[in-house]
């Protein structure tokens, strides 16, 4: 996410810039971006809901919830879709969510992941949460898609393995799009080779 909004502050040649909430490294999709005098309301942007398409991968865990990280655990067992639909009633609502070791929330000063890649594991609050709502939307065996509606601060990489557990197997991401951030829409999004292309 820092490297887009550092992309498009030398295509508009500008400082004042900045996005409105975080992409992991795996993600695509949609992130608002405010220019000028915009980022007085980027606290207001991050406050809106947001939606994301993600598919778990049954049978593995990783120590970062995705497929970026090292296997931790296995398991044979693969819910069948009843299972997988009765786990997911326990994560609508408001509900607790630990931030995962790889995640930038800052611990005694210093970022979460600079800490989880010197081996170094400090405990770290839950925090709450909202899921508007969550759906399975495909389902192949091995690999299951989601969609999700959740609020502010939600790590939907967490909640892909949450899932997993909840289910009785282990699960990591192997891929996560959002699709939106309150009123904007991935459909109205532009890349940023296209943006680089129709500014110059």
């Amino acid at each position: 996410s820092r490297q887009a909004v550092s992309k498009i502050s030398r295509i508009f040649n500008l400082k004042k810039i900045g996005h409105g909430g975080t992409l992991d490294p795996l993600a695509t999709g949609i992130l608002p971006i405010a220019l000028g005098e915009a980022t007085k309301l980027i606290s207001f942007m991050q406050s809106k809901k947001k939606k994301y398409s993600f598919t778990i991968k049954w049978g593995e865990a990783t120590d970062t919830d995705d497929i970026e990280g090292m296997i931790l655990k296995t398991s044979n067992s693969r819910p069948n879709k009843k299972e997988i639909q009765s786990a997911l009633q326990s994560f609508i609502g408001k509900i607790h969510q630990i931030p995962p070791n790889f995640s930038a929330i800052k611990i005694n000063g210093e970022r979460s992941y600079n800490l989880a890649r010197k081996n170094i594991t400090i405990d770290r609050d839950p925090v709450k949460i909202y899921i508007s709502k969550i759906d399975l939307i495909d389902y192949q065996g091995d690999e299951v898609t989601f969609s999700v509606t959740c609020s502010k601060g939600t790590y939907v990489r967490v909640l892909g393995s949450d899932i997993a557990k909840k289910a009785g197997t282990h699960g990591y991401l192997i891929s996560l799009q959002r699709i939106s951030v309150g009123n904007y829409e991935i459909k109205d999004s532009i890349s940023i080779d296209n943006l680089r292309k129709s500014w110059k």
